[in-house]
């Protein structure tokens, strides 16, 4: 979910509606003053609504970090190498597949196969609130680690290759711990 990238969600319906509201405004502006009033007003609110589905539509399915303010972030301190994608997408090609386990975000299991983008984070950090970078998910695609969801929760074993999706706002912070694994907790951003 890259920030400024804007895509049409629906381009066939919004020439459809284009159309009708046309077509629509003709036939009106042939009546009374009071209908070509009522014609205006219903073509601009279409053409609103329209622009508006435009404008807002990004390629994932997660709501992105508008304007750069609450973005996904990954810190990598374990010294090997993690993946993570700032795009992610449950029906928009991309370069890769991310096999999802929580989809919606948070604990909750949901899993998808999803499109994405993998690049390769040996350490240090990306992403984060402000920062106009939205990180999506992350994965360790050569080992399994452990995640959480904030300080207190309960730790969950991944395989290796699993990803886990970082809500906007969110931050996953990676070291490695116990028997020399890989330890994540995703807690929200200050």
């Amino acid at each position: 979910m890259g920030i400024g990238k804007r895509e049409r969600l629906w381009p066939a319906n919004v020439e459809v509606v284009r159309s009708r509201v046309t077509n629509l405004r003709e036939r009106l502006m042939n009546g009374s003053k009071s209908r070509k009033r009522q014609a205006l007003t219903l073509c601009t609110a279409g053409l609103v609504l329209a622009g508006l589905a435009l404008a807002v539509a990004t390629p994932a399915a997660a709501a992105g970090c508008s304007g750069g303010i609450l973005c996904g972030a990954v810190n990598n301190r374990t010294g090997r190498t993690m993946h993570y994608t700032t795009y992610l997408s449950a029906t928009r090609p991309s370069t890769g597949l991310c096999d999802v386990w929580n989809w919606d975000g948070g604990a909750t299991a949901h899993s998808l196969l999803a499109y994405c983008d993998q690049k390769p984070l040996t350490g240090g950090n990306v992403g984060g609130n402000f920062s106009g970078v939205d990180v999506d998910a992350f994965t360790f695609n050569l080992e399994g680690y452990h995640e959480r969801f904030s300080r207190l929760g309960s730790w969950h074993w991944r395989q290796k290759g699993v990803w886990t999706k970082i809500r906007s706002g969110e931050a996953a912070d990676c070291g490695i711990g116990a028997n020399n694994e890989i330890w994540c907790t995703l807690l929200w951003q200050p």
